[in-house]
C-alpha cells in the first residue's frame, strides 16, 4: 500500500489527504444540499465551534473509554494512543444538535438531513485513506479479492490474503449516499434521509465488524464499536418514532381546524 505520497521530495500521508478530500466534498454536498432545499446555514455558521468541539470531545472520549485507555490521556494533544471513535462522536453531535435546535426553534430533522449527507464524502474517502494506510484490515480470508499489504510501512502489513474491509465499508457507503440521496431529492418530508442513514450505516459498520482482523477490546460477543452501533441503531429508531408522532399531531390538528364560512 501507499501510507505516504511524495511530492517534490516532501512525504504527505495518504490518509490525510484523502481526508481532507473527503471533508472538502462533504462541504460542497452541504452547500448543494442546502441550496436544493432552500435552507439558509447561518444556524449551522452560528453554532460550528460548539456542534464541533461536542463531536471531538464525545468522539475521543468515546475512544479512551472503549480501548482501556487512562483518562489522563483523554487530551486532544497526545503522542500515543491517539484517534477518535467515529459513533462516539455521531451521538455526542446529534445530543448538541437537538438541544441548539430547540433552543433556537429550529427544525432539527432538517438539519439531521443535511448534515449526514454531508458526512457521508468524508466517511468515504475515510476509508479510501485507511486502504491506503493499510489500517483497519480485515481478517484473513482465501477469497480471490483478498488482499496483501506488504509494504513494511502499512499499519495491516501481512503477506497473507485478507478481507479488505476499508474498501467494503466504502462501497457499501457510497450505495447508501446514492439511496440517501434519492430520497432526499424526491420526498418532502424531513428527518426521512438522516434517520434511513443513521440506521443504515449502523447495521453496516456492526456486521463489517465480524471481518476485522484488528485489535479491539472486545465485550462478550461483539467489538467494543458493536455496541455504538447498535446503540446509534436504537436512537435511530427513536427518531422514526418521533416523527411518526410529529405527523400524527399535525393531521390531528389539520382535522380540527373549522374553517370560516
Amino acid at each position: 500500500m501507499w501510507p505516504f505520497l511524495e511530492i517534490g521530495g516532501i512525504f504527505l500521508p495518504t490518509y490525510n489527504l484523502a481526508l481532507a478530500i473527503g471533508i472538502l466534498a462533504g462541504a460542497i454536498q452541504l452547500f448543494f444540499a442546502a441550496r436544493r432545499k432552500r435552507v439558509i446555514l447561518q444556524f449551522l455558521a452560528d453554532n460550528f465551534f460548539i456542534l464541533l468541539f461536542a463531536t471531538l470531545f464525545t468522539a475521543r472520549l468515546a475512544k479512551v473509554l472503549l480501548h482501556n485507555y487512562s483518562l489522563l490521556e483523554f487530551p486532544f494533544f497526545w503522542t500515543e494512543n491517539g484517534g477518535f471513535n467515529f459513533f462516539g462522536g455521531i451521538i455526542g453531535f446529534l445530543v448538541i444538535l437537538a438541544i441548539l435546535s430547540r433552543r433556537y426553534n429550529e427544525n432539527f430533522f432538517t438539519w439531521l438531513d443535511l448534515t449526514m449527507l454531508a458526512t457521508i464524502p468524508a466517511l468515504f474517502f475515510h476509508h479510501i485513506g485507511t486502504f491506503l494506510t493499510g489500517s483497519a484490515y480485515g481478517t484473513q480470508t482465501t477469497l480471490p479479492w483478498g488482499v496483501t499489504f506488504t509494504n513494511p510501512e502499512a499499519v495491516g502489513y501481512s503477506t497473507l490474503p485478507i478481507h479488505p474491509t476499508q474498501i467494503y465499508a466504502a462501497l457499501l457507503i457510497l450505495g447508501l449516499f446514492i439511496f440517501a440521496s434519492a430520497i432526499f431529492k424526491n420526498t418532502a418530508k424531513t428527518g426521512k434521509t438522516g434517520i434511513f442513514l443513521l440506521l443504515t450505516l449502523s447495521i453496516t459498520y456492526f456486521f463489517l465488524d465480524f471481518l476485522r482482523g484488528d485489535s479491539a477490546p472486545t465485550f462478550g460477543l461483539f467489538r467494543a464499536n458493536q455496541y455504538f452501533t447498535f446503540a446509534l441503531a436504537i436512537v435511530a429508531a427513536i427518531l422514526v418514532v418521533k416523527t411518526k408522532q410529529n405527523a400524527h399531531e399535525t393531521r390531528s390538528g389539520e382535522f380540527q381546524i373549522n374553517p370560516k364560512n
